[in-house]
This record gives structure tokens, sequence and C-alpha cells, in this order.
């Protein structure tokens, strides 16, 4: 069984974002991560020292917000037959709006514009690394922004007009994107890279 490793949790602004996206009070918040009275969500947003998010109740959160309400009863259901009780209370439910319409999130960094279509966390994750690796080899300059097309999942880039983008600038740019974006176009072709998936071993 495949296992969740080397995780990094989301910062306090990756988490006021998607709060934000959600439409969510503080409170529907807290009931989405499963937290009791005694640790208020905005302690997860705010304050000096944020708390972090652990995985399983990452996955928690990130399960029930993708799972379609079928498939959300099986596994309560599972959880049931194997001698769980429990009540379940449904943030989503209870006459609450639907989330709005995914919306375009960007920063610049290191000079250059990261965009994602609808918002994505993950995706503006992968770009931050590869802005991060692009700097790192000395080419952020060359880069004048990454958009990801969360609609197709794909990640386009527009190159910085510079004399000084040769081959090998080219070169390491390639480099950059192949080791943090999942699916990006270079040079008119498609290419999968980002973190490599884990083996059934």
């Amino acid at each position: 069984m495949k296992t969740i490793q080397n995780y990094a949790p989301p910062d306090a602004q990756s988490m006021q974002r998607l709060q934000d996206r959600l439409g969510y009070s503080d409170a529907k918040m807290a009931e989405l991560a499963g937290l009791d009275a005694a640790t208020p969500w905005s302690s997860y947003v705010g304050g000096s020292e944020p708390r972090s998010l652990g995985r399983q109740r990452l996955f928690y959160m990130m399960a029930r917000l993708t799972l379609d309400e079928h498939e959300w009863q099986r596994v309560l259901a599972a959880m049931r037959e194997v001698g769980a009780h429990f009540d379940c209370k449904d943030p989503q439910a209870g006459g609450a709006p639907a989330p709005p319409e995914p919306m375009a999130d960007e920063e610049r960094k290191f000079g250059m514009l990261l965009v994602s279509r609808n918002g994505s966390f993950h995706e503006m994750e992968q770009l931050r690394e590869f802005a991060h690796f692009a700097h790192e080899a000395d080419v952020s300059r060359f880069v004048h922004s990454a958009f990801y097309d969360s609609d197709i999942d794909l990640c386009r880039f527009s190159f910085a007009d510079h004399d000084g983008l040769d081959d090998a600038s080219r070169d390491r740019i390639f480099d950059a994107a192949h080791k943090t974006i999942t699916r990006f176009e270079f040079d008119g072709r498609i290419y999968h890279g980002g973190i490599p998936p884990e083996s059934d071993g």
C-alpha cells in the first residue's frame, strides 16, 4: 500500500486562500477539518506561529471536498462496517451556498509572474518550486511568466525578450521545469516532470 512520505504541510497563507475560495466561515472550516472547540480554525491561518495541518487531517479535508456524496457515504459506511460509531455533520449541507467558481491565483517570484488559472494550491506550489530552481540556475531573468492552465492540466512559459537567452539557458529553464512541473509545454512538445511517483515496493 502506498503511503504519503516527505510530507510538508501547506502554509497559513495557502489555507487562507483555500478558505477564501470556498467562501467558508471559520466555523465551517473547523467542521470541514474535523476540529474540536479547543482548536479553532483561526489558529491555522493566523497568529505569530500558525499551527500546521497534519497529513491525515489535510487528507480528510481534501477527500471531503473532492469525493461526491455517493463516494463519501461509501467511505462512512466502510468505517461503520469495521465497528466505528459516530455522527457525521456535513459542513457543506444545510443550505450552505455553493462554492464560488474557481478564480485565478498569481504572484511574482524572482521577477517571474506565476499564474494558476483556477487558483489550484498544488499548481501554485509547483510554480513556486520552478521559480526557486530557475533562480538557483540563474535563468529567472529569462522567464516572463509561467501559466498553469488548470482546465487542461498544462503549464506554459513565456520568455522575456533578452539577448542572453541562449541554448544553455533554455536547457537550464527546461531542467527547472522538469524537476517541478507535472505537465508542461516546452518548444512545442509536452513533457511530464515533477516528483516521480512512489513505487509499489
